[in-house]
């Protein structure tokens, strides 16, 4: 299913219309409220139901608390990952290493160093840890700071860590709205060489379009081979390094 963007512009226009049309001094004071006692140790559903009669969204509600709260970051589940050792690793990820190794040299480089980020509101991180933690295994430097980021979070990192690709992982269906525009942040920061890679939900058609507005590759659930998408990585950093094919055999 894909979401009518002009659909999508209609709701956002209601949204406009209903701050609009409530009483703005009520509904800052219900924020107010709420944020006072959220501070404190007094139950928050009065001031909750205060504000919904005074016509606070629930991004305004949920902000407010943040605001109080701070944000919980859970633990990525990738440092703690055990290490895949040589009788476990199999040949296929003993041949990425060693081409992620031969292109590291190549580039003057201790190791390759790869951010993975997750744009948009998905709700869980098998995926991204998963590559992430195969992408260890190869011998990359990984960059992984957990879910929910904006796409200037992801962007800055790349530029502060000095990453050689981004990975993005998205299952929302936002993809067509979040890819350009973390494409276009990395061009603003001097960074468009920065091969992205994009794996998540993503029908064929969206596939192509992100392919023709810059991304490197794209990976769907068709694509489990974990170790091969590691492998493909690498590549994309020695095509845009202009370094020739690698083949290092298994």
């Amino acid at each position: 299913m894909t979401v009518d963007p002009a659909n999508e512009a209609r709701v956002v226009a209601a949204l406009g219309r209903w701050r609009d049309d409530r009483d703005e001094r009520r509904a800052r004071q219900a924020l107010g409220a709420l944020k006072k006692a959220a501070a404190g140790t007094g139950n928050l559903m009065p001031a909750t139901l205060e504000c919904a009669r005074a016509g606070v969204t629930t991004g305004e509600w949920a902000w407010a608390l943040r605001e109080v709260f701070g944000e919980y970051r859970a633990p990525t589940g990738v440092g703690g990952a055990p290490v895949a050792v040589a009788a476990e690793e199999g040949p296929a990820l003993a041949a990425v290493r060693r081409k992620a190794g031969q292109t590291a040299r190549e580039l003057g480089l201790g190791k390759l160093r790869l951010l993975v980020g997750k744009p948009g509101l998905d709700g869980h991180s098998n995926g991204a840890e998963q590559i992430a933690v195969r992408a260890r295994d190869c011998g990359l430097e990984v960059v992984y700071q957990g879910i929910r980021l904006t796409p200037e979070q992801i962007v800055s990192a790349a530029v502060d860590e000095d990453v050689h690709c981004v990975g993005l992982s998205i299952l929302s269906g936002s993809h067509g709205e979040l890819v350009p525009e973390i494409l276009a942040r990395l061009r603003d920061a001097g960074a468009g060489d920065i091969p992205v890679i994009v794996g998540g939900i993503i029908p064929a058609a969206d596939a192509r379009e992100l392919r023709a507005a810059g991304v490197a590759a794209v990976f769907t659930p068709k694509d489990f081979g974990i170790t091969e998408i590691i492998g493909r990585i690498v590549d994309e950093i020695r095509s845009a390094h202009r370094l020739g094919p690698l083949e290092v055999p298994a």
